[in-house]
């Protein structure tokens, strides 16, 4: 079959509203798919790794304390780790994107497993090309870090789980 008679099949297809074509014989075999390949997008879907439970949060309320631990993250996080309790949780003052350290390569402010006070700076959030320096603002230990350096985080939104 030459390019000519395939143009051809594809119009035709287009014209009829057809989304599949095969064709066979005995030099060779053509199949056309026109549109969304859902057949094709299943097997993808298929192969691809489970999602981790999503860490559901709830924007803390203006001026509730931020040692304040979600609602809907403690059931979450209590079935994932049965075995650890659930502290408070820090969370972001603003929008804007979180950062771990105080620059690229730099060490990070805090680690899990470190103590942190009320004054501890634990990341910075750059908000409008402003680098912010976040304070725990409560005592604890880290247990958890909840967001991934360099992403974008929402008001309210945990950013470590204490203990």
């Amino acid at each position: 079959m030459d390019l000519n008679q395939i143009q051809k099949i594809v119009e035709l297809m287009a014209a009829n509203n057809v989304t599949f074509f095969e064709w066979e014989r005995e030099d060779g075999a053509i199949t056309l798919k026109r549109g969304h390949d859902i057949d094709g997008l299943s097997e993808l879907l298929s192969k691809l790794p489970a999602p981790a439970a999503p860490i559901a949060y709830a924007p803390a309320p203006m001026g509730a304390p931020s040692s304040a631990a979600p609602a809907a993250a403690a059931p979450a996080a209590a079935s994932a780790a049965p075995a650890e309790e659930v502290g408070p949780a820090i969370h972001s003052p603003m929008v804007g994107t979180f950062y771990r350290s105080s620059a690229p390569g730099e060490k990070p402010f805090i680690n899990v497993g470190d103590s942190v006070d009320e004054n501890t700076t634990v990341c910075i959030i750059e908000a409008m090309k402003v680098m912010n320096e976040i304070k725990a603002e409560v005592r604890g230990t880290i247990a958890r870090l909840l967001v991934e350096d360099g992403k974008p985080v929402q008001y309210g939104q945990p950013l470590f789980q204490l203990k």
